[in-house]
């Protein structure tokens, strides 16, 4: 199973953005249900052994602060940029991120198509929880297990094993 950490915007972001992008067509949009943003990809692993590791690392770490922001594309691949101005939000970054091939650009997929110009900032909310996700099929998401946040950091984040 394809596992991956992740923090779910609360349903009013969600909310939020649908409105803003019901003002928009022309891009196949990823189904609202499977909004996230990603903070760590683990390619073919097992839950069982993942989630002690996830647990370990989240251990410590405070609650950022985000909110989305600006759309974009890697490709046809449409985003919304999620904002990194709390420094929590990117040592949760380098605590959950293993064996990545390219830079952290933190995101939301929200669909297909071409690059859309739509000026956005969502609602601000506190990721209280990471969750740990399989995935058998692209939009097919399954929550295994779920990591709360301190509501403050006790200790540096731990090296990357």
């Amino acid at each position: 199973m394809r596992l991956f950490t992740a923090a779910i915007p609360p349903r009013e972001v969600r909310e939020h953005l649908a409105e803003a992008l019901a003002t928009t067509s022309g891009a196949d949009w990823v189904p609202q249900e499977s909004w996230h943003i990603t903070i760590g990809y683990y390619g073919e692993d097992d839950p069982a052994a993942r989630a002690p590791w996830v647990r370990e690392r989240t251990q410590g770490l405070a609650a950022p602060r985000v909110s989305l922001t600006g759309a974009g594309n890697f490709g046809h691949t449409l985003w919304m940029g999620v904002s990194r101005v709390d420094p929590a939000f990117d040592a949760l970054g380098r605590a959950l991120r293993w064996n990545d091939r390219h830079e952290w650009h933190p995101h939301l997929t929200i669909g297909h198509g071409d690059p859309l110009a739509l000026p956005y900032e969502s609602p601000e909310w506190t990721i209280n929880e990471i969750v740990l996700i399989g995935a058998a099929q692209r939009y097919e998401y399954t929550v295994l297990d779920r990591f709360e946040f301190a509501a403050k950091a006790t200790s540096p984040v731990p090296d990357a094993p």
